[in-house]
């Protein structure tokens, strides 16, 4: 398979220069990934431009301007590709490949409230906003994205004295944007693949790991309940051969989420996936 082209900080301002010029209305869109590391000097080069925007309205103008700047959706995406879940996924002439999420990113995290506050404003146009999302955030997408060159971009990324408790908060943000803690088991199997590559360990451990063990906790309890067939406290702890207050403290956190619920015969799954919904 032939390399895929990369890509510098300059070609992608100037891409990106070209883009606000197509725009015929305003558009703010968040730089994440190789791209927010090349303007920082950090990565020499990238294969893609990945780009967020908050609003379905924005979303929509940015697919216009990419279609009237001569970028061609991309059908025949690879495996990783496809997991990274961007809503668009285009590329010119010369091999550029842009993502463009819709809040989402990865099918993994929200672009939040607290993102789109710590990044920092790069270019602005007439009608084109480009903002660079915080060395932070992208080190959290990069623990999910799971492409191939994220493992090496995350080293990159400790090396500049990350903020650690930012991250921490913005996790436990997500766990409450996202109903649910699933999306930590990517973190720490992230986590794990650093430590084996580069033996570099990060503050991260301590909360990822407490919400990775509630969540293999309360997946635990929900993989014995049906959406028809209602069980008991009782029975669940029989099952599982767990005490019936873990069971209940496990249920409670479930109901929370929406994925269980208590009806007169005892408990049922909802069939509820841990997914982000606009």
């Amino acid at each position: 398979m032939t390399p895929r082209p990369q890509f510098d900080a300059a070609y992608i301002e100037e891409e990106l220069q070209e883009l606000g010029a197509t725009l015929h209305a305003e558009v703010t869109a968040f730089l994440i990934g190789g791209g927010g590391m090349a303007f920082r000097g950090l990565k020499d080069t990238t294969k893609d431009i990945d780009l967020v925007v908050t609003t379905k309205t924005e979303f929509n103008r940015l697919l216009a301007a990419l279609d009237d700047q001569g970028y061609e959706e991309v059908s025949d995406l690879d495996e990783t590709y496809q997991q990274l879940g961007a809503r668009l996924c285009v590329e010119n002439d010369d091999g550029c490949r842009i993502d463009v999420f819709n809040r989402q990113v990865a099918n993994k995290l929200v672009f939040s409230d607290g993102m789109q506050q710590r990044s920092e404003e790069h270019l602005v146009s007439s009608e084109f906003a480009v903002r660079l999302t915080a060395l932070e955030d992208i080190f959290l997408f990069k623990t999910v994205a799971k492409r191939p060159d994220d493992i090496d971009d995350m080293n990159t990324l400790v090396q500049t004295s990350l903020d650690f408790e930012a991250i921490e908060q913005e996790i436990t943000a997500q766990v409450e944007l996202l109903n649910g803690k699933q999306f930590t088991t990517h973190i720490r199997e992230s986590l794990d693949k650093l430590y084996e590559q580069y033996e570099v360990q990060t503050p991260l451990e301590d909360v990822v790991d407490e919400y990775y063990a509630q969540y293999m906790d309360e997946l635990e309890v929900r993989l014995v309940l049906s959406e028809d067939d209602p069980m008991s406290v009782e029975a669940i702890a029989e099952e599982r051969g767990l005490d019936r207050d873990h069971v209940v403290k496990q249920l409670e956190q479930l109901e929370a989420y929406g994925y269980v619920e208590q009806t007169e015969s005892g408990f049922v799954d909802t069939g509820k996936r841990d997914a982000f919904n606009e």
